[in-house]
């Protein structure tokens, strides 16, 4: 018993029909699983610079940077009792641990939506301002934290590229760390 003709003709338009129907709702679960996961990554190095400066009973910071058209981040610990300063980073007075992350993902990586009127996650009926800078902790690109858990305030928000954002904000004298989600065309964040 095989297919005539005619029975395989339907059977491809069927086929190829829910395919088109199929696609795009898997293109969306593939781009908020992206941002998600990514969120999860920025997450966990807070973490973990968290951890050290408890471990260690001294400062440690978590810094960005953009290097080239990329961003790595580098953990360092406080070499004077002081906090993580820039400018001591570069004089090698704050010292990196040795962890060196360069952003490995292409398809999400520190940035602002553009094109659109972002939402403030922290100001409600505020937009963002500056889209050129993804990494806020005050001044700084450096999220810092204290022997006891304490941390800078701060967020970094991440981008697709197209359509799909994160923000990781830290909350600074808790360590809290929380994670929202925007889509173009929200009025609001989401966690």
């Amino acid at each position: 018993m095989g297919f005539s003709l005619p029975e395989f003709f339907v059977f491809l338009l069927i086929l190829v029909s829910v395919t088109a129907i199929a696609a795009p709702t898997a293109f969306e679960l593939q781009a908020a699983l992206a941002v998600r996961s990514a969120a999860g990554e920025v997450r966990a190095a807070l973490y973990y610079a968290r951890a050290q400066a408890i471990q260690r009973c001294r400062n440690v910071g978590l810094k960005f940077r953009r290097n080239g058209d990329r961003y790595e981040w580098t953990l360092y610990v406080d070499g004077n009792g002081n906090g993580i300063r820039t400018a001591e980073i570069t004089k090698g007075i704050d010292k990196p641990l040795g962890l060196a992350v360069p952003w490995g993902r292409g398809d999400v990586f520190p940035g602002i939506l553009t094109g659109v009127r972002v939402p403030d996650p922290g100001s409600p009926g505020k937009f963002l301002i500056g889209a050129n800078d993804p990494i806020r902790f005050n001044s700084s690109d450096i999220c810092s934290f204290s022997p006891v858990g304490e941390s800078t305030p701060g967020s970094i928000y991440l981008w697709d590229g197209r359509d799909r954002m994160a923000v990781i904000r830290v909350f600074g004298r808790t360590a809290k760390v929380r994670t929202l989600f925007y889509r173009r065309g929200d009025k609001e964040w989401k966690p």
